[in-house]
């Protein structure tokens, strides 16, 4: 497999669960302002959408997008690791829960502070972003990660998505938060993918 991926941007949760699963993959960068890849490919050749992440799968055709997906994809090839339960289970549906709260709730109100918006437009995301914030931070008061306290491919996403936080006009003060996210950075998956981003 090969992930491509910008580092610091969202695909850095697949990147995550790929040093999570011991899986074999392979990286290139892509730059998402002239939509090129590492090699000098151009990436809408590789994912229409223009977005990471984009996965290539072994058969070296079938490219996979949508972080959501990625990541469940990736933790069914290596169910030992348990970052996401069998299908059927319960904890299944309540780790897509979260998965689909990160993308929609959280992830797609930062947007707005990474691009040209009015400031009342940044002022507005970022109200919203800190009552989503207010929600996460009374459940992680209570649990280590997200689902079931175990650690899983929604925490992969989520720490992603929380390291954006500086961006936050106005942020409030999260300590549960913090703490979950200093946590999360400790793992050794974590620090690898990190490692290999800021080394490309």
């Amino acid at each position: 497999m090969k992930l491509y991926y910008t580092p610091r941007a969202c695909s850095l949760a697949a990147h995550i669960a790929l040093c999570e699963t011991h899986l074999n993959y392979s990286l290139e960068a892509v730059n998402l302002s002239n939509k090129t890849t590492a090699s000098g490919q151009n990436f809408y050749d590789i994912n229409p959408k223009g977005q990471v992440p984009a996965l290539l799968l072994d058969d070296d055709k079938t490219v996979l997008t949508e972080g959501a997906a990625v990541l469940q994809y990736i933790a069914d090839l290596a169910p030992s690791t348990k970052l996401i339960a069998p299908v059927g289970e319960i904890e299944r549906y309540k780790i897509i829960e979260w998965l689909n709260f990160i993308a929609t709730e959280l992830h797609k109100n930062f947007m707005p502070l990474f691009k040209p918006s009015s400031e009342q437009e940044k002022i507005n995301a970022g109200e919203q972003l800190n009552t989503k914030l207010a929600y996460l931070e009374a459940h992680l008061k209570k649990h280590n990660y997200l689902q079931n306290d175990h650690f899983t491919i929604a925490d992969c996403y989520l720490f992603v998505i929380l390291n954006w936080r500086q961006v936050i006009p106005n942020l409030a003060s999260y300590p549960a938060i913090d703490s979950y996210v200093e946590r999360i950075s400790q793992r050794p998956a974590v620090i690898k993918a990190i490692q290999q981003e800021n080394e490309s």
